[in-house]
């Protein structure tokens, strides 16, 4: 299957999963109330929300240079610029290329930085550390929060839907624990069991397979170092700790009287949910993740959709902006940067 093939199956579900949920969320929305919820917010909240939005893709960005660390001390400023203009590729392209696009926009800036060690390090990032994280924040919750065990008896449907997905999260966190552990401690045996397996491949294919798996394990060696993974565990804590509390100063421009756990607990439905394929920017999912969640705290269905869309529209539109800030900033183009991740999908 060619990477464009892949491209449009891709977006033709994602946009089946967020046509769907879109209708989902909001076909059956009084209007008139969601207008008027959006027009007696008070939006002087969003701006402790919009520096917390900015302050983690600092934060997202020094994490990274202690797991590049092994490999070379990056420029703080090439990985904020590769950190914005990959999460802004993800709001406008499709197939979730941005994290393709972050890697190759560092490796464009610093050619030290293979792409292969460099995607190596963003999906550890990504699939293992923060979703540990999110499952160690969901899992105290739960632990100390009566008021989410009864509003969870009381939905028993939805109260099965997260237990599946939490076990999902949990199941993909350790795989990819381990599969990490196993090329970051092993990457010759790795390679040799690779080809070994595919002995059809002509011996130039299978010497390049060995390559790319000897360049990924380059983004892994920090794996190796119990103070680098310490380091990186207590960051990626600390970023989504300050991503949780964005999302109450939202709540408070709306007027929700709904406990502090409540902005975590959208954190960690949200994140999951997003997981899904969806259309750019994660319509659909991100909005349903939000009115479910706080559904879950008596939240009406016009208020939770309004809180929902500005929410959404506030990461949108500040992580966007920053993406094509550093995109011009470091003369990059969107264009070539999505056509070779089209091409290593």
């Amino acid at each position: 299957m060619t990477s464009k093939t892949k491209k449009i199956i891709y977006l033709f579900v994602g946009l089946l999963i967020s046509g769907y949920l879109v209708w989902e969320v909001f076909g059956k929305i009084d209007f008139e109330k969601l207008v008027s919820t959006l027009g007696s917010a008070n939006y002087y909240w969003l701006i402790p929300n919009i520096i917390l939005i900015i302050f983690a893709m600092y934060q997202r960005a020094y994490r990274w240079k202690f797991m590049l660390a092994p490999i070379k001390q990056v420029k703080f400023e090439n990985l904020l610029a590769a950190t914005c203009v990959g999460f802004m590729a993800n709001n406008v392209l499709p197939a979730r290329l941005g994290e393709f696009v972050r890697a190759y926009s560092l490796s464009s800036q610093d050619n030290e930085i293979s792409k292969s060690a460099s995607l190596a390090t963003i999906f550890v990032e990504r699939m293992i550390f923060d979703l540990v994280a999110l499952l160690l924040i969901f899992g105290s919750i739960l632990l100390f929060s009566q008021n989410l065990h009864t509003q969870l008896e009381t939905d028993l449907e939805f109260g099965t839907k997260i237990i599946y997905g939490a076990r999902f999260a949990i199941v993909v966190a350790l795989i990819g624990i381990v599969s990490m552990l196993v090329i970051a401690y092993k990457p010759e045996r790795v390679g040799q069991i690779m080809t070994k397996y595919l002995f059809f491949l002509p011996q130039k294919i299978k010497n390049l397979i060995t390559s790319i798996v000897e360049k990924f394990a380059d983004g892994l060696k920090f794996l190796t170092d119990i103070k680098a993974v310490l380091a990186v565990g207590g960051q990626t804590l600390l970023l989504w700790i300050f991503m949780g509390a964005s999302n109450y100063f939202v709540f408070m421009a709306f007027g929700f009287d709904i406990p502090f756990e409540a902005s975590f607990v959208l954190l960690v439905v949200v994140s999951i949910l997003i997981m899904a394929p969806s259309t750019p920017g994660f319509i659909g999912v991100y909005h349903y993740g939000v009115v479910v969640s706080l559904g879950l705290y008596g939240i009406p269905a016009a208020k939770a959709g309004a809180c929902a869309l500005v929410l959404h529209a506030t990461q949108y539109i500040v992580i966007t902006l920053m993406g094509f800030y550093f995109l011009k900033k470091e003369h990059l183009s969107l264009k070539e940067l999505e056509k070779t991740a089209e091409q290593n999908m």
